[in-house]
């Protein structure tokens, strides 16, 4: 994993990269990454969250059956419908935000963009599913804003089918890694 977040990094611009089990595992360990800051001992104690954020805020359109990678970590989902809504959602539990790619998260009111504009500046994270979308260089998620993106490795990336890809910002995909060397 050192060489290919090391390699990912050389030929796109991201900052970190870590292969995980599809795109379903890489919205866990990023989830679990940015509800525990990676710290071992938080690890250990999931899925009880005492102690620590426990709230991701979801986009109406977002749902899936795929929310349950998320879920699992042993988050309450708190649905938003608008801009409004996210305003009134957002405390001091909310551990990070996430995002379904697709035409609403690049054009709707509740946009990467937007929900980045009312987000960044209180240091909650995006994390997008983009598992039914290709790699694109440079990433159009984290240009709008995201910090993690999920992705498929067999759907649009034509590798093995148990594999995925989960993307962005160093120190949370060092989160996500978990306690384990450190990447590049």
């Amino acid at each position: 994993m050192q060489g290919l977040s090391s390699r990912r990094a050389e030929l796109s611009g991201d900052e970190g990269c870590i292969v995980s089990t599809c795109s379903t595992g890489a919205l866990s360990v990023g989830c679990a990454g940015l509800v525990t800051g990676g710290n071992p001992d938080n690890l250990w104690k999931l899925p009880d969250l005492e102690g620590m954020k426990n709230e991701v805020i979801i986009p109406t359109y977002s749902w899936t059956a795929y929310e349950s990678a998320v879920k699992g970590v042993g988050v309450k989902m708190v649905e938003v419908a608008n801009l409004e809504a996210l305003r009134a959602a957002l405390s001091t539990k909310t551990a990070m935000i996430l995002v379904l790619a697709g035409e609403q998260s690049e054009n709707g009111s509740l946009s990467i963009k937007a929900i980045s504009s009312i987000v960044k500046p209180l240091n909650i994270p995006i994390l997008v599913d983009a598992a039914a979308e290709g790699l694109v260089v440079p990433n159009p998620h984290l240009s709008q804003g995201a910090d993690l993106v999920a992705y498929s490795g067999w759907k649009c990336l034509i590798g093995p089918q148990c594999s995925g890809l989960l993307l962005g910002r160093k120190g949370l995909v060092r989160a996500a890694w978990g306690p384990r060397p450190h990447i590049p």
